[in-house]
């Protein structure tokens, strides 16, 4: 998602909202948690954090990189209700985030009514959704994201519970713990996930000296990279 924090007055944080025509939540502070937990220097100041609570990106909202935003909000769980009080069982499932409860109920519909544009459309959605999660999580395997890739085959599984993509993402996840240069990765990403626990608990001390013991102990992971770059924000606390 796409988070704008700002200190400016609530009448000219609006009016600056209406006249650039921002579409992303701005959260108004007045310093603090918010600012230590972002690392904010200053204002307005941007970020934008990826489905799994990673910060991608961080700056002035007014540079922020539209491509690279598309491509996340593709990445997220949001799938659009189908505008029908007729589909209320299957808008039920999708705002429950059970895809996969949602796509059996689909399809018993369009095999009597299979030219019916808005089911079409939606089994399109939650189709796309899970496309894009698999060929995210297939990216982040490539290239040795090991923790992000287990993150997301274990969302599918969640979310699409049921499917043979679900027991095909177990299979995939399975495959990525076993393998021996996943090991450090997933070591890794544990003791990351404890470092974000207290980052978002507001214990920063805490996290930052789970940060550094990553840093030490695994140097060459995509957490260290993480943790470095929270380090690097907070001026090593």
């Amino acid at each position: 998602m796409v988070v704008g924090v700002s200190n400016e007055p609530t009448g000219l944080l609006e009016k600056h909202i209406e006249k650039k025509g921002i579409a992303y939540p701005i959260a108004k502070t007045k310093g603090g948690d918010i600012d230590k937990m972002y690392g904010v220097k200053g204002f307005p100041s941007g970020a934008i954090v990826d489905p799994y609570g990673r910060i991608v990106w961080m700056g002035n909202p007014g540079g922020v990189p539209r491509s690279q935003i598309e491509e996340l909000l593709a990445l997220t769980s949001f799938v659009p209700t189908i505008d029908d009080d007729d589909y209320k069982k299957i808008n039920k499932l999708i705002l429950a985030q059970d895809f996969g409860k949602a796509l059996a109920e689909l399809d018993k519909l369009l095999v009597k009514d299979a030219e019916n544009e808005l089911l079409t459309a939606a089994k399109g959605d939650i189709d796309g959704l899970l496309e894009r999660k698999l060929e995210q999580a297939d990216a982040a395997t490539q290239s040795g994201d090991y923790g992000l890739a287990v993150a997301i085959y274990a969302d599918v599984q969640t979310f699409f519970k049921g499917t043979q993509a679900a027991k095909d993402a177990k299979l995939k996840q399975k495959a990525v713990e076993k393998d021996p240069a996943a090991k450090d990765e997933l070591a890794a990403a544990k003791k990351m996930a404890k470092g974000d626990e207290a980052q978002m608990n507001g214990d920063f001390e805490k996290a930052a000296k789970v940060y550094k013991g990553i840093v030490k102990k695994f140097p060459e992971t995509k957490c260290a990279e993480r943790a470095q770059a929270f380090l690097r924000r907070h001026g090593s606390l």
